[in-house]
């Protein structure tokens, strides 16, 4: 919990610290979602730009966003792809059978909630875990999330949770939607994985 609430404020002062950077890439990221056949790649350039905002802020312009956009356009889209087909088909099963009151369905369903964290989990860290790879590989950078999901539950729980707050006010506040929301949600995603590495890499020279 301390090490989430951590990821959290240093997400947020980042965001207080850039946030014009911040503005216009959600608002490029939104423009660029229209389509929706590029909205991969967009959210793709936005962890980038989130990305670079942790470590090299200077670094972090429209310039780094259209870069990205373009690099990962064909190579963001069969990701995408996936991740849209797993959430339709894990939406259906949990609206289909959502009142069935049998054991098989009420574990079918626990199941089904657990792979919606899970997936939550690796769609958020996955960007930024092949930013940081040596010979970065989408495959690589998604199994790697997967595992960091799975060491890190209940950091991982409190992490969603923190985004899942910050689309309800964008709710309630509709004008943040357009400006600040995605890019709000990606930086406490940054700072997750950044405090995560940070960990291992600790833990590996103590060793």
């Amino acid at each position: 919990m301390g090490a989430a609430l951590r990821a959290l404020y240093r997400a947020l002062n980042e965001v207080r610290l850039n946030g014009y950077a911040y503005i216009w890439a959600n608002v490029a990221f939104c423009v660029l979602c229209l389509p929706v056949v590029t909205a991969p790649a967009a959210f793709a350039a936005l962890c980038r730009v989130s990305h670079e905002i942790s470590i090299r802020p200077w670094e972090a312009d429209l310039a780094l966003f259209w870069e990205s956009f373009r690099e990962n356009l064909w190579r963001a889209m069969p990701w995408g792809l996936a991740h849209a087909v797993f959430l339709v088909v894990n939406i259906t099963n949990l609206s289909t059978y959502a009142g069935r009151p049998e054991p098989i369905w009420v574990l079918l369903r626990v199941l089904w909630w657990s792979a919606s964290f899970m997936w939550w989990g690796v769609f958020q860290y996955t960007w930024f875990i092949y930013a940081e790879m040596e010979q970065p590989s989408l495959w690589g950078a998604s199994r790697n999330a997967l595992v960091m999901v799975l060491s890190n539950p209940f950091f991982t729980l409190t992490i969603c949770a923190a985004q899942m707050i910050v689309f309800v006010l964008s709710i309630l506040m509709p004008p943040t939607f357009a400006l600040l929301t995605f890019g709000v949600t990606v930086a406490i995603s940054s700072a997750a994985v950044q405090n995560r590495l940070a960990d291992y890499r600790q833990t590996r020279t103590d060793t």
